[in-house]
């Protein structure tokens, strides 16, 4: 009898020893499946650089989108559009030519923003704003060596997306920020990303779906992108050109000097 107990406890153990086991080989086959779609783990690391040109259409509004990214953390974002109809002008009063232009940049240690309705100062931007981009600036993929960097990655399940069958991953960063990824189940490709945030002290998701994925040498890119806030539509994106391993100077992504 005594054996017998043990036997069945061994068994038990051994199975949810396992099981973990099996759990995280299937999480590393999904990685690596995500992985081999983007381009290659080699293709991948060899990216050092990014100009993205596109368009964002919010609220009926067009604006015009560039991106710089550069390794390992690097961002800038400039945004220029029309001043909409009846928007109160800001200190500086409008624009001559009626548009209104934004700078948004990281330069791995400070967050900063420029816009042309508040003069030509640039201002440090610190709080959750200050946090997304920093979010925003991670210049490779989440998945890629994401034990080396102190993220945990678990396979929650499969969900269906769009009506394709999609392998759901939840991301926790190193200093605890998550992030749901889902990823074509036949693919590998990401399809839609998922994150709550706080916003004036009230819980935000923000969705991201992904599509119409293009080859720009030897990686592959979306080309179509829809943000969602609590799962109402707020802007799509279209992106016009990637450019890859372009020369960018770090001093593009530094706070100018205030005058």
């Amino acid at each position: 009898m005594f054996r017998t107990r043990v036997t069945v406890l061994s068994v038990m153990l051994f199975a949810g020893l396992t099981a973990g086991v099996a759990q995280a080989q299937t999480v590393d086959e999904v990685v690596a499946k995500n992985l081999a779609a983007r381009g290659g783990v080699e293709k991948l690391k060899a990216l050092n650089s990014a100009k993205i040109t596109g368009d964002v259409v919010q609220q009926g509004a067009k604006i015009h989108i560039v991106t710089y990214a550069k390794r390992p953390n690097m961002m800038r974002r400039e945004m220029d559009a029309a001043v909409p109809p009846g928007m109160p002008a800001g200190p500086s009063g409008k624009p001559a030519d009626g548009r209104v232009k934004q700078i948004v940049a990281f330069d791995g240690a400070n967050v900063w923003v420029m816009n042309s309705l508040m003069g030509p100062t640039p201002q440090a931007v610190t709080g959750p704003q200050a946090d997304m981009a920093k979010q925003d600036a991670d210049f490779d993929s989440v998945l890629l060596d994401y034990k080396e960097k102190g993220h945990k990655v678990q396979l929650v399940g499969t969900e269906t997306i769009d009506g394709k069958k999609a392998y759901h991953l939840k991301i926790t960063k190193k200093l605890g920020f998550v992030q749901d990824y889902y990823l074509d189940a036949d693919t590998g490709l990401e399809l839609r990303t998922s994150s709550t945030v706080d916003q004036n002290g009230q819980p935000v998701e923000i969705r991201t779906d992904l599509s119409n994925y293009q080859m720009v040498d030897g990686l592959s890119m979306p080309f179509t992108m829809t943000q969602s806030v609590n799962g109402k539509p707020v802007a799509e994106v279209t992106i016009t050109k990637w450019e890859v391993n372009v020369p960018l100077q770090d001093d593009l992504f530094k706070m100018p000097e205030k005058d």
